[in-house]
């Protein structure tokens, strides 16, 4: 070996061909890559084809004499890989040491270096090898390309420690003044050393902050291969840490916002975009693009906190318009979220939909503000004349046939709360007719469907039903068959269909927002209902409606009553659920657990499965360890 280091040191610039030669030659592209293709009848190509269809079928005994053959005659770098290869594969150890001493003493080359360490590794000679390898890398002369080289060497042979060990050394060298962070970043990845590798990927990005794209790029590769989340609470913090000792750095700063982004954390992207805002400034667009997401996704305190960001920076400021739309919604949508709303909020909310009418007007640009208005003034304020009109005003502006069907939904939601049934049915039918083939067709489609269920036409809101289970919409799908569940389990059981015009009527009830008589139906058909069927969606709806009025102990009895006493219903799954949900809330969280848990456990196949797991392992997480 000492021989081998002393002509290691000697290599020159005629070495480091064979260096790259031998980087083309390794194992993995030999089983990959065939040699350019001499005409049909050369031999050499004839034996190559045989030798590579042996290799690749592992058939090693019968690859090994032709490469040994083609190789003595060729002195080819591809037939000693594929030689050498097979040898190993047969354990015939001794003539793969001596074919690579013979290779490297003809070729100086480094493969061969390496392929005499591995072989004593291989035969169980590990302190040997490793005295060997290190040796070998201490050996490299200081050149960024032979570094890579021998890593890549190293690689070949699955030696992975050893090529991170190459790029530590490269490093190291003052000559190089490279960090190989890319190089390593991989190796650390391939070694399960997550830290490390999120350490690499940021001191990179530190030196390279242009190239943010492609470690963001990197990193989200590498999350969709985290399945237990390892990785994820590991680049979280790293990257929250790198983005608060550097505020500086802008590079992290972004990272730590798209990062968040990915993982669901808005109100962390937020913080972050408001407070490289304050020092760089120019995020406001950043800003408001995560207050929309925040609402689309209904987490509405953290979209108003961007919205309420934005708007202190005055009307001179160019989203301030926008801003401004944005906050209505998440103040509205907050406030209807409560159990009990304030009116005089709700009144103020309406005052400021007004002003911005007065200041901008009443068109393309603010109309979506009339959502708000009515319903506002419809379901709340005892104004439904007022919301109508309102509408049917939106209805005259010049609207996409898209925006028009919007405003219809909403006009026939308002219609049927005032118990105009038939106006409401052709509002919805009108929807169903024009955009019978996209979403908001369905859902027309399904709240006329459900407007029949109402007023007790079953028979003709089940067919509606029963083609709606195949819409596109998963949520449309999944509504349409509780609905048709329930009516079909309901009549199966009583054919007169008394006891389910009741419960409908007490739907009705609810979506009118009369709580209290909708509960009193509730009540009574829970004492004189004889129809079995019916009894875990009364004990559901009674739960929905309590808590509606805040009384998350009356509802949470019903819950556990329901899937304790009906186990094998549909609900039962869906109860446990919330009282998962409301036990969380009430910081209850050992009790939340087991009913996480029960879920996976006994309904493995529910659409609240997933969710239950993500929850219960947060939980898990968060939950002291005695």
């Amino acid at each position: 070996m000492q021989k081998v280091i002393k002509q290691l040191g000697r290599l020159s610039g005629f070495v480091l061909l064979f260096f790259l030669f031998t980087l083309m030659g390794s194992t993995a592209m030999a089983q990959q890559i065939s040699p350019v293709r001499p005409p049909a009848q050369d031999q050499r190509y004839v034996d190559e084809q045989l030798a590579w269809s042996f290799f690749n079928n592992r058939q090693w005994d019968k690859a090994l004499p032709i490469f040994e053959r083609l190789y003595q005659k060729y002195q080819a770098t591809q037939y000693y890989t594929s030689l050498f290869e097979c040898m190993i594969q047969l354990m015939q150890y001794d003539d793969a040491s001596r074919l690579a001493r013979k290779a490297f003493k003809n070729q100086n080359n480094f493969q061969a270096a390496i392929d005499l360490a591995y072989v004593k590794q291989l035969k169980g000679q590990i302190q040997e090898a490793n005295a060997d390898y290190s040796k070998l890398i201490r050996s490299i002369p200081p050149d960024r390309n032979l570094i890579m080289i021998a890593a890549n060497s190293f690689r070949t042979r699955g030696l992975n420690e050893q090529a991170l060990e190459t790029y530590v050394y490269g490093a190291s060298l003052p000559e190089i003044n490279y960090d190989f962070s890319l190089e390593k970043a991989f190796l650390y990845q391939l070694t399960g050393d997550y830290p490390a590798m999120m350490d690499a990927y940021l001191r990179f990005l530190a030196t390279n902050p242009e190239q943010i794209e492609m470690v963001k790029s990197r990193i989200q590769s590498l999350s969709y291969m985290d399945v237990d989340n390892n990785l994820g609470q590991i680049a979280r913090e790293k990257i929250l840490q790198k983005a608060q000792q550097n505020p500086d750095r802008a590079a992290f700063g972004e990272l730590l916002i798209w990062y968040s982004l990915q993982e669901k954390d808005y109100a962390m992207a937020l913080i972050q975009a408001k407070a490289m805002d304050r020092r760089f400034g120019d995020m406001e667009r950043t800003i408001l693009d995560i207050s929309e997401i925040c609402l689309n996704n209904d987490i509405s305190e953290t979209a108003l906190d961007g919205y309420t960001y934005l708007l202190q920076k005055g009307r001179s400021g160019l989203l301030f318009r926008e801003a401004e739309l944005g906050s209505i919604q998440a103040r509205y949508r907050i406030e209807t979220s409560r159990a009990n709303p304030q009116l005089p909020l709700l009144s103020r909310i309406a005052n400021d939909v007004n002003q911005i009418f007065e200041l901008s007007g009443f068109n393309t640009s603010t109309y979506r503000l009339a959502f708000i208005q009515a319903s506002i003034e419809a379901y709340y304020l005892n104004q439904a004349p007022e919301a109508i009109a309102l509408l049917q005003k939106t209805l005259q502006l010049p609207l996409s046939p898209l925006n028009l069907a919007e405003v219809k939904m909403q006009l026939a939601d308002i219609l049927l709360f005032t118990d105009d049934v038939w106006e409401a049915t052709l509002l919805y039918s009108q929807v169903d007719k024009a955009l019978k083939n996209e979403p908001i067709g369905h859902e027309a489609r399904f709240r006329n469907a459900r407007l029949r269920y109402f007023i007790g036409e079953f028979s003709w809101a089940q067919t509606q039903l029963d083609v709606l289970k195949a819409a596109t919409s998963k949520l449309i799908a999944n509504d349409a068959l509780q609905l048709s569940l329930l009516i079909s389990d309901a009549l199966a059981e009583d054919s007169t269909g008394l006891s389910l015009r009741a419960f409908a009527r007490a739907d009705l009830l609810t979506f009118q927002k009369n709580i209290p008589a909708a509960l009193h139906f509730l009540d009574s058909l829970s004492i004189n209902c004889r129809n079995n069927a019916l009894k875990p969606h009364i004990l559901l709806k009674q739960a929905e409606l309590l808590l509606l009025q805040g009384q998350s102990t009356e509802a949470e009895q019903l819950l556990v009553q329901l899937f304790t006493s009906f186990p094998e219903h549909y609900l039962a799954d869906d109860a446990l659920y919330r009282s998962a949900l409301l036990n969380e809330e009430k910081h209850e969280p050992e009790i939340a657990l087991k009913r996480y848990e029960w879920i996976i456990e006994k309904y493995p196949s529910s659409v609240f499965s997933v969710r239950a797991r993500q929850k219960f392992r947060q939980l898990r997480n968060d939950i002291p360890q005695s």
